[in-house]
């Protein structure tokens, strides 16, 4: 008998129950890699992003492949949650962060230099969202490397959690726990909630693995996949160390975070602010005189990146203008500036 395979034989191999299946999952399981990948490095980021501002060791982890029905979701939350809406340009649907409004306190009393006691108030909005931000500019800035594809993320919306003040109906999102630790503070879950939408525009823009780029300029291998689902953050000592998803430590080099030193950020001197008619405007000339909302002698803003790091008073350094830090802004006076 012949080994060769006859066509009827490969025709019907190929139409076979078992060969047919398997490739019909090909695409769900190319939309589960994609899922995985992108709530794997957006955790990543935030929980670097929080051990940095808080100087606290922080681990956001997505509970990957258990999926709960939408319905379950308050058994991870409770009842007092806050919704933390993302919003991606190039991304439709719904995506967001669902917190236990205890835990959003925590975390933001001690964004605000308190021991992290305080009871939920407007003002931890305002500090979550602004800390937040930091992670989606964070996130929108590795986006590239570790996802194949530049997001561009806008602000980051904070409302109580309520099923009828979400865009899409609850019953037709998604839900992937998200184990969340900030050291000796908080040991709890969040929830990560997605529309089915969100869940088609993502996965139908974003490469299933970063070798599948089709851009020429990013192609990994698995060794250097695995690196990027590990985050940098603080240990109690106030050393780096470097973390994986796992909660495992792995000791590195403070080194590490000095490849950042070189970084150039706009750094810029506001003197003071006036609120001028469109007619006074117009009406500028050689001569005219602009009163600024700031008293003589007050200390003009230091900012960096449109955010206000610090104070200090005008000096003369040879024939330049120049400035000598006087104090530093607490993040509870950044949270202030935002209102």
């Amino acid at each position: 008998m012949s080994d060769i395979l006859s066509q009827e034989q490969i025709d019907a191999l190929l139409s076979s129950e078992n060969l047919g299946s398997g490739s019909g999952s090909e695409p769900e399981a190319d939309k589960t890699a994609v899922l995985n990948r992108f709530f794997g490095s957006f955790c990543g980021q935030a929980g670097t992003v929080i051990s940095t501002v808080l100087n606290i060791n922080t681990l956001m982890v997505p509970e990957i492949g258990s999926t709960t029905d939408p319905s379950e979701i308050g058994g991870i939350i409770g009842s007092q949650a806050a919704l933390l809406t993302v919003s991606l340009q190039e991304v439709e649907g719904q995506f967001g962060i669902v917190m236990k409004k205890s835990d959003v306190a925590v975390i933001s009393d001690l964004m605000l230099m308190g021991d992290g006691t305080a009871e939920y108030n407007d003002d931890h909005k305002q500090a979550i969202s602004e800390l937040f931000n930091q992670v989606v500019n964070a996130f929108e800035t590795a986006s590239g490397k570790e996802l194949g594809v530049k997001l561009t993320a806008g602000d980051v919306k904070v409302t109580d959690f309520k099923e009828d003040s979400l865009d899409e109906p609850l019953d037709s999102c998604e839900i992937i726990p998200v184990t969340v630790s900030v050291e000796g503070k908080i040991e709890s879950r969040a929830a990560l909630l997605f529309s089915g939408k969100f869940t088609d525009s993502i996965s139908g823009m974003i490469p299933a693995s970063l070798e599948e780029s089709s851009d020429g300029q990013v192609g990994l291998n698995m060794s250097e996949l695995d690196d990027l689902s590990k985050v940098t953050s603080f240990d109690s000592s106030g050393e780096f160390h470097e973390t994986t998803l796992t909660g495992a430590p792995i000791n590195v080099p403070r080194e590490n975070i000095e490849m950042l030193y070189d970084i150039e950020l706009d750094v810029s001197i506001e003197l003071g602010r006036a609120i001028l008619p469109i007619k006074r405007i117009l009406d500028l000339a050689p001569g005219s005189i602009v009163e600024l909302d700031r008293m003589a002698g007050e200390p003009v803003d230091l900012l960096v990146n449109n955010k206000v790091v610090a104070k200090g008073e005008v000096v003369v350094i040879d024939e330049s203008f120049g400035i000598r830090i006087v104090s530093l802004v607490s993040p509870e006076e950044r949270i202030k500036s935002l209102r």
